[in-house]
């Protein structure tokens, strides 16, 4: 069994229970839902139905004794038993194509049998709807609390949830109990009263035949309405008798075939003795069963794809079976968009043109004045001319400025071609205009790979450093830089300067070389290591550097996508650990930057594990737009209990640190998360 489900369900009331086969009769006679523990092995029963065993089987309860978990919703061990079962993931949506109202409604129209999971990119919680041969049930756990919220509270917050819903395919395995070997109970025969009347022969043969062939039902209620007979037994106890007194003697049965006669236990009441017996357990699971076989009304709600409401019992086992893969959620499939068009077309059928509306007010006696429209014909031919006169106005003015943006044009280009001139002056002035040959930036980043390596490894390492077991002037004088081209770096020049140079100078550079040494030990000085824990123990596994570099992330859709970082730091597997985004203009950080950033860094979480953190670097400052992203992004809520700081959490199991850092005279400072 899976820990966390173990201790989920040890949170529910328990019980303990002893007597193997038969405490689990007596669970299945009070529609028990929930689970059982037995030595090593699990039981899920719904409705007193058992749905699944795990570490174990049926017989590992026999004489067994134990603990019995009651769940608070019957939703649950129906659940967690097609979760430890596994299922087949047959689609995934994205709620703002496909809602999840709209999926559920077609999921149980098509009697599908498995679960629906939205929990990806959701950060209030995991949400879920159970369906069982198309029936449906709700349970969502939401917040830092794993607040359990069941029914249609848990369907609506979850159909206004934003994110990617998994749909999974599972099956359920009904395991009947085994009964115990006792002989069957002798009917008692009915004793004729004294003012009975003795049947004749063949009346006697008749009554014979069809008793024989008749179906007995222990204790059931007499007919009633349709309300009273959908009701559930009366713990074997006989119901109350609207009959004369009687109903207790026998009656001579009809000479009717047995086709004809047999009674169903649905329809036909029993005839109560002077001495009513009570049902025995097995009589009782026995009716309980006949129950269970008939199949079940469900229906779905027309204007809501929540639970279904109270599946008392499970319909016919093997149409659950029948159906564990999804229809097609298409709406160009489905036969709305005709029905609109054809209401469409019925309403303008009903329209009536302005020359219909005009006879039809001749017709009534409201003859058109010949002056009146000659009247009207005139004013309008006076707005024509007046709006022909504005437009032209408008034209010349439109024509004035065009000319100027001409001449405006003609000057800008003269002035470009003076710097450029100045410029390719300048270059050939330079010290790196005598380099062999000239780079671009894009292509010096793109090439070149920095790596963290050490003099001596015995001396001091990061690992070392964070367990306080090596000063920073240590690690400074051991730790080593160290940068790899695929190019030869003699006799190249970028932007004028020699390619060291350039790439020592370079934001890119310093950033690395401050993340691996400066900001491990502020980590450590200010008692950071718990809320900063992920990015705190990734800094000690950074081997190399890639600059300009790209990641790939998967698509909804299963397609694969590039995304580009101006850093992304990686371990000796390759993994990427950080991930950075340079703003070398003296221009402030925006809110696109940070919102472009979380966007791609979440889609790289979501691929990979390791991702613990994702930085935003600027030469200038942040705008307010940019820290509000920031917060919305990190925001756990009112409520939440997040220890990790600064953290965008993906699901309950991933996220990253979002860290926003400022480079002023040559230093670089973390003014997100405070330290």
């Amino acid at each position: 069994m899976d820990a966390r489900t173990v201790e989920q369900i040890t949170e529910w009331d328990s019980r303990p229970f002893s007597g193997g086969f038969e405490a689990l009769r007596d669970f299945s006679d009070a529609d028990f839902s929930g689970a059982v523990k037995a030595g090593g092995a699990w039981l899920f029963m719904l409705n007193g139905r058992v749905v699944g065993i795990f570490d174990g089987n049926i017989e590992s309860f026999e004489d067994a004794n134990g603990e019995a978990y009651e769940a608070p919703h019957p939703s649950l061990p129906l659940l967690f038993s097609m979760q430890e079962r596994g299922g087949k993931t047959q689609a995934k949506y994205y709620t703002n194509d496909t809602p999840l109202k709209e999926a559920s409604s077609t999921l149980s129209s098509n009697k599908f049998t498995g679960y629906v999971e939205l929990s990806e990119n959701v950060l209030s919680g995991d949400y879920y709807v159970v369906y069982h041969g198309g029936r449906s049930m709700n349970v969502a756990y939401v917040g830092e609390s794993e607040k359990l919220l069941t029914g249609d509270e848990a369907f609506q917050r979850a159909n206004d949830e934003v994110g990617i819903y998994e749909v999974v395919a599972a099956d359920v395995d009904i395991i009947d109990i085994p009964e115990p070997e006792t002989p069957p109970e002798p009917e008692p025969e009915p004793t004729p009263t004294p003012t009975e009347s003795q049947p004749s022969e063949s009346d006697a043969e008749s009554g014979s035949k069809s008793e024989s062939n008749s179906v007995p039902v222990a204790d059931s209620p007499p007919e009633a309405d349709d309300d009273s007979a959908a009701s559930p037994p009366n713990d074997g106890q006989p119901a109350p008798s609207s009959q004369p007194s009687q109903a207790s003697t026998p009656q001579t049965p009809p000479q009717t075939t047995a086709s004809e006669s047999e009674p169903t236990p649905e329809t036909e009441p029993t005839q109560k003795q002077d001495s009513p017996r009570r049902a025995t357990p097995e009589a009782k699971r026995e009716q309980k069963q006949s129950q269970s076989s008939q199949p079940t009304q469900s229906s779905q709600s027309s204007d809501s794809a929540g639970e279904t409401k109270t599946p008392a019992s499970f319909s016919d086992e093997q149409q659950w079976r029948e159906t564990t893969t999804i229809p097609s959620l298409d709406p160009e499939k489905s036969s709305s968009s005709k029905s609109r068009d054809t209401g469409v077309k019925q309403r303008r059928t009903t329209r009536q043109s302005p020359q219909q509306q005009g006879q039809n007010r001749n017709s009534r006696g409201a003859p058109a004045s010949a002056s009146n429209r000659t009247k009207e014909l005139e004013a309008e031919l006076a707005a024509r001319a007046e709006k022909i006169e504005a437009l032209q106005t408008e034209l010349n003015s439109v024509e004035v400025e065009r000319d100027e943006l001409k001449q405006e044009r003609d000057r800008l280009q003269n002035e470009l071609d003076q710097l450029r001139t100045e410029l390719e002056t300048v270059r050939q002035n330079s010290p790196g205009a005598t380099a062999e040959r000239q780079i671009t930036p894009e292509q010096a980043f793109t090439e070149t790979n920095l790596f963290v390596r050490y003099g001596s490894k015995g001396k001091g390492t990061l690992a070392d450093a964070a367990a306080g077991e090596a000063s920073r002037e240590t690690i400074e004088s051991n730790l080593k830089l160290e940068h790899h081209t695929q190019f030869d770096v003699d006799g190249v020049a970028v932007d004028g300067k020699e390619f060291e140079t350039f790439l020592h100078k370079s934001m890119e550079y310093q950033f690395v070389s401050w993340l691996v040494v400066d900001l491990l030990y502020e980590i450590l000085e200010t008692g950071h290591q718990r809320g900063l824990k992920d990015l705190f123990e990734a800094i000690q596994e950074i081997d190399r550097a890639e600059l300009q570099g790209t990641l790939t992330a998967e698509t909804e859709e299963g397609e694969e996508r590039e995304l580009s970082f101006d850093v992304i730091l990686r371990d000796r597997m390759g993994n990427p650990l950080v991930v950075a985004n340079i703003n070398d203009s003296r221009d402030p950080a925006t809110g696109e930057m940070l919102g472009s950033l979380v966007d791609a860094s979440s889609d790289v979480a979501s691929a990979s594990n390791e991702l613990s953190a994702a930085f935003q670097v600027t030469k200038s400052f942040f705008e307010p737009a940019a820290l509000e992203t920031t917060e919305d992004a990190t925001s756990g809520g009112l409520l939440t209990r997040e220890k990790r700081e600064s953290f965008v959490k993906l699901s309950r199991k991933r996220g990253y640190h979002l860290c926003l850092v400022e480079s002023r005279n040559g230093e670089f400072h973390l003014t997100v998360p405070e330290l």
